[in-house]
């Protein structure tokens, strides 16, 4: 990997302060109008720089936990707290990436990776923007995506398309990254090594991560925490700590430690369901 492709660019903005959890949410209560309980009093810190991922039956919140982070929408009760401000709408400093990979068809693989820039410009730099563009095709290099910077979404298959997304996700810059179930519509390969490069990408540039997913292997391999959720509504089942070294490869699947882990999780999620 080009430690090039994924450094922060000249100018933006610095990662806050460590002085605080990255993520506090308070009592966060989700109703929505048809009376159905989202989220019940779900009350959790994460700190910077974390890894995150959560876990639960389908339908438990996990996905409208994102959507409050992201500030897509408000709480009915409690709060949600980012690097210390309360959420009152979308910030700058928070990205998202859902499992379809929603690219603008009539754009090409870098046109897509370079949306977010586009949207953020307030005036046309020229040196700007090539070193933008330098660092989306060195982007989709890493990714896997070298000469396809100019095929359009409908010529990738769908995996190629989840790269397309991971590298417009990681054009952001953001200090915090949300990924609800990126790689669930993958094949195991593909997703394996989406995995690994996801690993690899915050090894390098530690943002804080929360990833949904229903895959526990997934979980564990992937995380520094694991939150298993009840069912609806969505409470803290329990909260898991994964004390396996990084980094990590897909070697570390055949490890007792790994798999006792994964028993662990499965016990938290038996348990919250019965």
């Amino acid at each position: 990997m080009e430690g090039s492709a994924v450094t922060r660019a000249s100018g933006t903005a610095a990662r806050p302060e460590a002085d605080g959890p990255a993520v506090r949410l308070n009592g966060l209560t989700k109703r929505f109008g048809s009376g159905v309980v989202a989220l019940a009093d779900f009350t959790a810190d994460i700190s910077r720089g974390e890894f995150i991922a959560m876990v639960g039956p389908s339908g438990c919140g996990k996905s409208t936990l994102l959507r409050h982070l992201a500030g897509l929408i408000p709480p009915t009760e409690g709060s949600v707290e980012i690097f210390g401000d309360e959420v009152e709408g979308p910030r700058g400093d928070v990205s998202m990436m859902f499992q379809q990979a929603t690219l603008l068809d009539w754009r090409t693989s870098l046109e897509n990776v370079l949306l977010p820039h586009e949207l953020a410009s307030r005036a046309g730099n020229r040196r700007a923007a090539r070193a933008r563009r330098k660092e989306a095709v060195e982007l989709l290099r890493m990714l896997g995506l070298g000469g396809f910077e100019h095929a359009y979404p409908a010529h990738l298959s769908g995996g190629m398309q989840q790269r397309v997304a991971l590298a417009r996700l990681l054009m952001t810059h953001a200090d915090m990254l949300l990924l609800d179930e990126p790689f669930g519509a993958l094949d195991e390969f593909t997703r394996e090594r989406l995995n690994l490069e996801l690993m690899q990408i915050f090894e390098r540039l530690r943002p804080t991560v929360v990833f949904v997913t229903h895959n526990i292997q997934e979980a564990v391999l992937l995380a520094d925490r694991v939150f298993v959720m009840t069912p609806s509504p969505g409470r803290l089942a329990g909260i898991l700590e994964v004390d396996l070294p990084r980094p990590r490869g897909i070697d570390v699947t055949r490890e007792r430690r790994f798999n006792d882990l994964v028993f662990e999780v499965r016990d938290l999620l038996g348990s919250s369901i019965a």
